[in-house]
């Protein structure tokens, strides 16, 4: 029993490092808006950039829901415009 007891108490730093237990650097999540290289990523934020119009980065829910105001003063969901376009 006590060779167990005494390889839990080794390998229990390791394991609660390797989970990220640790104090090292920590990130934070910024309300600003995301970067180009961000929005590169989303095909409707493209396909919205494309068509000569701007994203405006927003959130619904806790999940992306870009705007896309478009050259004639329009502003419609970014992904409500690439979907319209293309059949999915």
């Amino acid at each position: 029993m006590r060779p167990i007891l005494a390889l839990t108490v080794l390998i229990a730093p390791i394991a609660l490092t390797a989970c990220g237990g640790g104090g090292g650097s920590t990130t934070t999540r910024s309300s600003a808006a995301p970067s180009a290289a961000q929005m590169a990523v989303d095909p409707a934020a493209l396909y919205c950039q494309g068509s000569g119009g701007t994203v405006l980065p927003r959130t619904a829910g806790g999940r992306r829901a870009d705007l896309c105001r478009m050259p004639d003063g329009r502003t419609v969901r970014a992904a409500d415009l690439l979907n319209s376009h293309n059949d999915l």
